[in-house]
């Protein structure tokens, strides 16, 4: 197809500081607004990567022996031209991925909040000294881990590569990001950006392409570290070959977040944020409310939750989902619900939105008297979808939340801080609420779930990613020759 049918540019892979004219076969890239054609992705061979790899290695001399002040110097440039740039990206992010402006807006302010916690690194990564004895002292460095990679899904274009662009180039190692295939466009802006704001040439390189690149990554004898963000499926695949290739492997994977709802949970606050959990991003999140347990009698707020949710208007305040093939699947979890007895009490399957008539919408779904055993219950649906669970007390509701394989996150909707207590201690997710059907940590906290949700140690995020994107150089010291010599010595 000839490039001047695309909206935007043929996307390139960005090498060394250089958008690299594609010899590949490509995928096209439409938006799930309306169907239209955005532009192509090149799928691109080893030798891509390899290229790539080259870079980073090469720019990694320079860049690791430059002070974490001046890395952030940079960085603080990038965080003034996201901002500068924040309602262009924002309009980027709703034509690539279907997000509304106010969902698409809110994930670049996101990106400008986890740059800003990288430009803190030098008030987090000072050295510790310790005169350990009599003229002897140690200290602990913190060097980069070298080459690395960064592995990122379709359903936030620019947040999730923030997770861990930021950190590990302020931290001086440097990297190869592959984005999915679907929402290739925003990365392409963020390479540009950076560029803009100083960063040197092969510190930051995007290799784009499909289940070759990644597996190619996981092999490649000179990437020392990936973080991967995705399916549980893809996330163990990728934590067992990386991992078997002697890297570091950080793999966060999918969800199947439970809400409790208590008898004595505030009405309108808890329908809202929890319509607000399952409907955010049209339900393609990982933090998602997908799974809710009544306890008791919940009808009042289930009530007012179908009422809100009937005001959601697909194409207007409700975004659109990936795909046409991503909308026939979530439409088919609720089918089959309902054909197992489930009672669909609002129905959001063959939304349209007028002009917009080959965009892949779901409306708000409300499913009642959902059992464990069903597949809705069970699995990741990965949309607007929200299946409620029926249980006698609290016990039983955290027995359902803890019999789910997955951890990232689960809240509760309660008046009782004894009960609130209990969801803290019992519950077997990483990310906990009280009373918010998001429970994101913000910086410095840092984002992680347990169980089948995360494969590998520490956290994404925060405080925690430093120990990821970093290992430990001691040094111990000893001038004075009146010290002695001892077994120590």
């Amino acid at each position: 197809m000839k490039t001047e049918t695309y909206k935007y540019q043929v996307v390139q892979n960005f090498i060394d500081g250089k958008f690299n004219i594609n010899q590949f076969n490509t995928l096209e890239v439409h938006s799930p607004l309306d169907g239209s054609l955005l532009s192509s992705v090149p799928i691109s061979d080893k030798a891509s990567l390899d290229k790539a790899v080259k870079a980073a290695k090469t720019a990694l001399v320079d860049w690791s022996a430059a002070t974490v002040k001046e890395r952030v110097a940079i960085f603080y440039a990038y965080r003034n031209l996201l901002i500068e740039n924040l309602d262009r990206l924002s309009n980027l992010i709703c034509e690539e991925n279907g997000k509304t402006y106010g969902e698409a807006k809110a994930e670049v302010e996101k990106s400008i909040e986890l740059t800003e916690f990288a430009c803190s690194m030098p008030q987090m990564v000072g050295e510790e000294v310790l005169e350990v004895s009599r003229g002897v002292e140690c200290r602990i460095e913190r060097r980069p881990v070298g080459v690395v990679a960064s592995i990122t899904p379709f359903n936030f274009p620019s947040m999730v590569p923030h997770w861990s662009i930021p950190n590990a180039l302020v931290l001086g190692n440097t990297m190869i990001v592959k984005p999915s295939e679907k929402v290739p466009l925003s990365l392409v802006e963020i390479a540009k950006l950076l560029k803009q704001a100083g960063l040197p040439d092969g510190v930051f390189n995007i290799v784009n392409g499909d289940k070759a690149i990644v597996e190619a990554i996981c092999d490649h004898p000179d990437i020392h570290a990936i973080s991967f963000v995705g399916s549980t499926h893809v996330a163990k695949s990728v934590y067992i070959r990386g991992t078997s290739n002697l890297k570091r492997v950080l793999a966060l994977g999918g969800a199947k977040n439970h809400l409790i709802v208590l008898p004595d949970a505030h009405l309108e606050m808890t329908a809202s944020n929890v319509l607000a959990s399952v409907t955010g991003c049209a339900g393609q999140r990982c933090m998602a409310a997908s799974a809710m347990v009544a306890v008791g009698n919940s009808d009042p707020v289930i009530d007012k939750i179908c009422e809100e949710a009937r005001k959601m208007i697909p194409g207007q305040n409700l975004g659109a989902v990936i795909s046409k093939e991503a909308k026939e699947r979530i439409e088919k979890y609720i089918t089959e619900a309902e054909e197992q007895g489930a009672k669909v009490l609002v129905d959001g399957r063959n939304a349209k939105v007028k002009d917009k008539e080959n965009g892949s919408y779901v409306g708000p779904t409300i499913i009642d008297g959902v059992t464990p055993d069903m597949a809705i219950a069970k699995e990741e649906v990965f949309g607007p979808v929200l299946a409620i669970l029926r249980s006698n007390n609290l016990k039983e509701a955290l027995n359902i939340e803890n019999s789910n394989p997955y951890g990232n996150a689960a809240s509760v909707f309660t008046q009782n801080g004894a009960a609130a207590r209990q969801m803290i201690d019992k519950a077997s997710a990483g990310m906990i609420g009280i009373n918010i059907g998001v429970p994101v940590p913000r910086e410095p906290f840092s984002f992680g779930g347990w169980n089948e949700s995360k494969f590998g140690a520490l956290d994404i995020t925060g405080k925690s990613s430093i120990e990821f994107w970093t290992q430990l150089k001691k040094v111990t010291t000893k001038w004075n020759p009146e010290a002695g010599v001892n077994w120590m010595s």
